[in-house]
């Protein structure tokens, strides 16, 4: 039976990730402000454990924090790579891989499309200054709330329907990127100086992931309120 308003799980950060990032401010009230009602998911342990804790959401968001520890990346560390909680990356990249598998509505913040793309393959940038020179500053010393740089949306990409712009403003708050679009997904969003910013799975429901914090931008900019609307809209017509 249909609930009468979608249940979005949403990923926990770590205590010393909260301090940074403020999930239960910005992702929980971003949901309640679009109709859905926010469970914020603290990690699962085994793929037992999130297949029933997907039970109980019509859709899922993977949140912003921390860098994805090396050994999910089958990689050795790299010069750069910051603070990394394994436990978070393991629970995260099991509830990825059931989501997709069930197409669940999945969205994706930053941490969170680097997590989607680890989950099926890709590859990321363990630290873009050391492996990118010409990428230009990723880590905005503005508040969060305002926009850093602008991102070029590809048209005819689900993303665009929902924002309805060729080119945005972005805020951006991250080190790490995604650095090969992963199979069965398509690039959606790209930075000036060559970053990718947003990717999506044509064939799913609702598998989109950005790479900047629309969550702490709803009061400031329309495209925010548009994407986390076009999602939960996705999680309520979702069987």
């Amino acid at each position: 039976m249909r609930r009468p308003r979608p249940v979005i799980g949403i990923t926990a950060a770590h205590c010393t990730e909260e301090l940074k990032t403020f999930p239960r401010t910005f992702y929980v009230d971003s949901i309640r402000k679009v109709g859905g009602i926010p469970i914020v998911l603290p990690p699962v342990q085994s793929r037992d454990e999130g297949i029933e804790v997907l039970d109980l959401v019509d859709g899922l968001v993977l949140t912003g924090g921390g860098d994805i520890s090396p050994a999910y990346l089958n990689e050795d560390p790299l010069r750069g790579i910051g603070g990394c909680i394994p436990e978070r990356d393991l629970s995260e990249l099991l509830l990825s891989e059931l989501a997709l598998q069930r197409d669940l509505p999945l969205l994706g913040i930053c941490r969170g499309i680097q997590v989607l793309a680890v989950a099926v393959g890709g590859k990321i940038y363990q630290d873009i200054p050391s492996q990118h020179s010409g990428a230009f500053q990723h880590s905005q010393t503005a508040p969060r709330q305002h926009t850093w740089h602008k991102v070029e949306i590809v048209q005819e990409s689900l993303l665009f329907r929902l924002l309805g712009e060729k080119g945005i403003g972005v805020n951006s708050l991250h080190h790490q990127a995604v650095r090969e679009v992963p199979s069965g997904f398509r690039l959606n969003a790209l930075a000036a100086d060559g970053i990718i910013e947003g990717i999506e799975k044509s064939d799913a429901k609702f598998c989109l992931g950005v790479q900047w914090h629309p969550e702490s931008m709803m009061e400031t900019e329309k495209h925010s309120g548009a994407l986390f609307h076009g999602f939960v809209e996705a999680c309520h017509k979702a069987d």
